[in-house]
């Protein structure tokens, strides 16, 4: 659905393939109305945005994704990413500016917070990429790759 959106996205991860692929907003079966009420925030629709995933089968404790709406302000999309997220989850979830692999990151979550571990994200002018792991060492790893 999105060939460019799925090219910023690692192939491997850990010495693990991952299997890359992407779907249209239109596409998306998922009713959320955290999700709905991001892209109404923006001023945008289902048919503005594109999501794209990278993923191993067993074993690899980490999710890479990217969320692209086409158009949106920057800020706007991050900040309504993490509100999104919070409306989400019944845990108050950590929210905090850091640096991985020397790129300005928004970690949102503490270990334990969310079930797959932290979430690490990185904006991208219309994109937001972003590593979810409980592993330190992955999420160095996956931010290295999404800055290149």
């Amino acid at each position: 659905a999105d060939p460019e959106l799925e090219a910023l996205l690692p192939t491997s991860l850990g010495g693990v393939a991952l299997t890359v692929e992407s779907q249209s907003g239109a596409e998306l079966a998922t009713k959320s109305g955290a999700f709905d009420e991001f892209l109404n925030t923006l001023g945008k629709t289902r048919a503005d945005f594109s999501v794209a995933s990278a993923y191993a089968t067993g074993g690899l404790r980490a999710e890479i994704g990217a969320w692209r709406v086409k158009g949106a302000d920057p800020a706007l999309m991050l900040q309504g990413f993490k509100t999104a997220l919070q409306s989400s989850s019944a845990t108050l979830l950590t929210l905090a500016e850091d640096k991985v692999n020397g790129r300005a990151i928004t970690r949102i979550g503490d270990p334990g917070q969310l079930a797959h571990g932290p979430l690490y994200v990185v904006s991208r002018g219309d994109v937001l990429l972003f590593v979810q792991t409980p592993d330190a060492t992955l999420a160095e790893e996956a931010i290295g790759k999404l800055s290149q």
